[in-house]
């Protein structure tokens, strides 16, 4: 997982645990302090808030937009359920 947002954002810290807690390789994009790049991955990603979470095939190199934490929480439950 990539996830794009601030240090200080508690739910960018929660999407990080949770990684860190189903042993899901992630690798976070801290922009606390460069606000202006992470206004332009808002927009490119059409989303609102942080986190941005990107789901990565490291073999296709194919990145897939989850979205936000709750998004997180449903797309591992629905990949839990398709195991």
């Amino acid at each position: 997982m990539i996830i794009i947002g601030r240090s200080t954002c508690p739910y960018c810290i929660h999407s990080i645990n949770l990684c860190e807690e189903k042993k899901i390789d992630n690798i976070f994009l801290d922009y606390e302090n460069n606000r202006d790049i992470l206004e332009d991955y808002k927009d490119f990603h059409n989303q609102e808030t942080v986190p941005i979470i990107l789901s990565n095939d490291f073999d296709s190199g194919a990145v897939k937009k989850i979205g936000g934490y709750t998004d997180l929480l449903g797309y591992l439950n629905e990949r839990r359920s398709t195991s």
